[in-house]
């Protein structure tokens, strides 16, 4: 069992899996445009941030539904239909 450290702080964070609960999910356009995509379908709820590594902006979930769209934190336009 490996210990996350924060270098800059030097707080430990446990193991991976629990550091990995501090940080926001990540999927790319396609991903979070397909409806059937686990983004989409697993643990969505209104509220919810994703970093999306396609264009390198945090979008919030709109709706917790699978179609829910999900809109960037900068400007809150929709960014994504799923469909």
């Amino acid at each position: 069992m490996s210990v996350l450290t924060n270098k800059r702080f030097g707080q430990p964070y446990g193991t991976e899996a629990e550091a990995s609960a501090f940080l926001w999910p990540v999927a790319t356009t396609a991903q979070l445009a397909a409806i059937a995509d686990p983004i989409n379908t697993d643990d969505k709820v209104q509220g919810k941030m994703v970093y999306n590594s396609t264009t390198g902006l945090v979008v919030v979930a709109d709706a917790g539904t699978a179609a829910g769209t999900w809109s960037a934190v900068t400007d809150g336009l929709v960014d994504h239909t799923p469909s």
